[in-house]
């Protein structure tokens, strides 16, 4: 497999869904082997960019941040990334034209994805990155947790409980090879629950949040989005949207099967991080 970019800029605008306020970015191709990068103005002031890099997750409540040594920051890139990832494109130039955080749009990853589609994938003539997951690595404990396993090729099977909440929810997989991320995936929306919003107002969280681009749930599991649901079981579709944002971050294309139970922001982040600790536990290709 090749590696890929875009083949003409995108500029996407919206809420920044903690902030509250407007923000607008600006995708470009990138060449071969530079990986994603994203950068304030002025952007050619090395000290403003980040690298899409596990190592530089700052910040995993209620999304992924990641910074820099120089204190720079870029909140909410895991609907981005899952789109980039999904759609094959390893190497981008995300540009912050206005604020600190990626838009939310819809709260999914689907209009980030019909973007890329719409302009196009340029495929380069490096290969991919890949590494093998050679044995188990876990993380996390029996209430939470998260693992890869060796596979022959990358899949997601996760369950989770939100019984507490009224929800019902059922374990889900994911397999690229049969499973259409626009489709089944990129549209799923971020989820939460009426409960919560006066927790999350009074710390300054999810202030640009509404029903147009979360999906609430009130004490019975009942969506109080007048449209209802895209899918019967969006919120577990959504988690595997984030999971695989997050998995990104490696860098690399990973051959190994995701195995979770109420997987979060900060276990996939763990994941990676115990997984790079030891050469024994994958193969680069």
């Amino acid at each position: 497999m090749k590696q890929g970019t875009i083949k003409s800029p995108i500029t996407l605008s919206g809420i920044g869904v903690h902030s509250g306020k407007i923000c607008k970015i600006i995708i470009e191709p990138a060449p071969q082997n530079s990986g994603i990068t994203y950068k304030k103005a002025p952007y050619d002031d090395v000290s403003l960019f980040v690298s899409a890099d596990y190592k530089n997750v700052s910040d995993t409540r209620m999304c992924t941040r990641i910074s820099n040594d120089y204190g720079t920051t870029i909140s909410v890139i895991e609907h981005l990334s899952a789109a980039f990832y999904a759609m094959g494109i390893t190497n981008a130039i995300v540009k912050l034209e206005e604020g600190d955080e990626i838009p939310f749009l819809d709260g999914s990853s689907l209009q980030f994805a019909n973007a890329i589609a719409d302009v196009g994938i340029e495929e380069q003539e490096a290969e991919k990155k890949q590494i093998r997951i050679m044995r188990e690595i876990k993380v996390g404990d029996p209430k939470r947790w998260a693992s890869l396993v060796p596979s022959e090729h990358f899949s997601i099977n996760i369950d989770c409980d939100y019984s507490e909440k009224g929800l019902d929810t059922e374990p889900f997989a994911y397999d690229p090879t049969v499973d259409d991320f626009k489709k089944q995936i990129a549209g799923a929306r971020t989820f939460g629950f009426y409960s919560e919003v006066e927790y999350l107002r009074k710390n300054n969280l999810a202030m640009g949040a509404s029903l147009d681009n979360t999906v609430v749930f009130d004490d019975k599991g009942h969506s109080l989005n007048p449209e209802g649901l895209r899918y019967m079981n969006e919120p577990v579709r959504h988690k595997v949207l984030d999971i695989i944002g997050d998995l990104s971050l490696s860098q690399y294309e990973i051959i190994g099967r995701y195995d979770a139970f109420c997987p979060g922001h900060n276990l996939n982040n763990l994941l990676l991080r115990e997984l790079f600790k030891d050469n024994a536990n994958f193969f680069r290709k």
